[in-house]
């Protein structure tokens, strides 16, 4: 489900819930391609409400960001914190010991 929020005169949010399968990045892609001719400037995806996320939709992001890029526009994609990210953070923060030295 894909849900809208004009933000400021020349800004809107596409508020995506549930499943982000290639269906539902077409759907997000034909509402971004109104909001432009519209003339909406900036283009925010918050997909902090979406799940399941499919590599096909991601492509269809990027696609969706470059096109508006190349015509001069803004396209920010706002998710939620990935548990991947989280263990990333969790190994880099971990510190090697110097070898211990017996007398």
């Amino acid at each position: 489900m894909i849900r809208t929020e004009q933000l400021a005169p020349d800004t809107i949010m596409f508020h995506v819930q549930g499943p982000f399968n290639p269906q539902v990045a077409k759907e997000l892609s034909l509402s971004v391609f109104r909001s432009y001719h519209l003339g909406f400037k900036t283009f925010l995806c918050n997909l902090s409400l979406a799940m399941a996320f499919d590599k096909d939709a991601y492509y269809q992001l990027t696609l969706i960001g470059e096109g508006l890029r190349d015509k001069g526009r803004n396209w920010r994609v706002i998710s939620p914190p990935s548990s991947r990210g989280n263990q990333l953070i969790l190994r880099t923060s971990l510190q090697l010991l110097a070898p211990a030295k017996l007398n």
